[in-house]
């Protein structure tokens, strides 16, 4: 059994997951689920973390579970002996764990390697805070990803992830963790940059992947920008398409991509238009993108501004989801972020669904996909940077 470790956005992470394992028709059996973790039985089946890890944005961790026990023990003693080497690094997470058990656990294993005279070096993560999980309070001792590869805890060393779950303490050793180098290089190194106006890479690889195309289809990016879901799109193995009416955003979009052609494994081939993503003719499998939601507003606004906002987007997502169904083949999945807003009376303002109900798509059923896991759609997410709209991930395909 294996333990996955979630990323902020947990119902973002699960479903990523979901959809990819469905995709790579992966058996398994979700035996715990837990807002910021899963257990997962794969019955038998050998998976290969290296490349879930790098192919997913939603999981920081994987960890292989070796044992369980009612208490700490010595009987753990026996279960360490993950190195040979005299000299190594060590680290400890856990979640739900108190700080007396944390003491436990370590006293247990500081003993263990003194016996065997290795050097073993405890590399102690930042306490965080008891937070508020959907159903209890979750108290997390979890290290930073980068922490985990900085420290070679996965090559000479080890991480010991222990979870206490239904007064049973689960131990797992880490085997494979996420990295953020990969996103900041793609963020600070590309030519243009445009930061009020790009989605993150993580979370444009999360929705790539959720459009669950086969590699070698073509996705368009109707408001492209400066091409942060091109260059994903590109890296993962598709063809692309970026349209914008901006003729700076579109300069912008080449010059990323082109950057992107020298500095990764890229086959795919990308094609970019100038002008109205609602009356533009193109052919694509898939649609993946972040569309204009309105001025930037610096505090939440009233009930009448945000009426104004939306008599100014509705008809532009209108007509846009009018050509979408035109212009995409096949059943035409879409993944797209779309706003609601909060007024400063704390009222919540939903963006009315006829804007793409009307024009032949509908919400994709989730049903089938896992019957263990609470899976929806759409699914809010909100920005680290706390921007005053509210967003939700929707993923949509043709209704005929």
């Amino acid at each position: 059994m294996y333990l996955f470790l979630l990323g902020r956005d947990s119902s973002l992470s699960k479903l990523e997951l979901s959809i990819y394992l469905h995709k790579e028709k992966i058996n398994y059996n979700i035996v715990k689920e837990e807002d910021n973790y899963l257990i997962i039985d794969f019955l038998g089946y050998n998976i290969n973390h290296n490349k879930i890890i790098t192919d997913l944005g939603g999981i920081t961790r994987i960890a292989n579970i070796y044992h369980n026990s009612k208490t700490i023990n010595e009987k753990l003693i026996s279960k360490l002996d993950f190195i040979n080497k005299k000299s190594f690094n060590y680290s400890l997470s856990t979640i739900d764990v108190d700080e007396s058990g944390i003491e436990n656990i370590n006293e247990i294993i500081k003993s263990y390697y003194r016996e065997e005279k290795a050097k073993a070096v405890y590399k102690k993560p930042k306490l965080l805070p008891i937070v508020k999980g959907k159903k209890k309070k979750i108290r997390r001792n979890i290290i930073n990803p980068d922490d985990v590869l900085s420290w070679n805890l996965l090559n000479n060393g080890f991480e010991l992830f222990v979870i206490k779950v239904d007064n049973e303490y689960i131990f797992a050793k880490t085997i494979a963790c996420s990295s953020s180098s990969d996103y900041i290089f793609k963020d600070k190194n590309r030519p243009v940059k445009k930061e009020l106006y790009s989605t993150s890479f993580r979370l444009t690889k999360i929705m790539v992947n959720l459009l669950d195309l086969p590699v070698g289809k073509t996705i368009v990016d109707p408001f492209c920008g400066v091409g942060t879901f091109l260059i994903e799109a590109l890296i993962n193995g598709y063809d692309v398409i970026g349209i914008d009416k901006n003729n700076e955003m579109i300069a912008g979009a080449r010059k990323n991509v082109a950057w992107a052609e020298n500095n990764f494994k890229i086959q795919g081939k990308s094609k970019f238009i100038i002008g109205n993503s609602s009356k533009i003719f193109f052919k694509a499998d898939g649609a993946c993108f972040e569309p204009y939601m309105g001025p930037f507003l610096d505090n939440l606004p009233n009930e009448q501004r945000v009426k104004q906002i939306l008599g100014e987007i509705v008809p532009l997502y209108s007509d846009l989801f009018d050509n979408l169904a035109n212009n995409l083949k096949g059943k035409g999945r879409i993944v797209c972020v779309l706003p609601e807003f909060q007024t400063y009376d704390n009222k919540i303002i939903k963006l009315s669904e006829n804007v793409f109900l009307n024009h032949g798509f509908k919400i994709v059923s989730l049903t089938g996909l896992s019957n263990k896991l609470n899976l929806i759609n759409p699914i809010p997410y909100n920005t680290p940077s706390g921007s005053k709209i509210l967003r939700n991930i929707y993923i949509l395909e043709k209704d005929k």
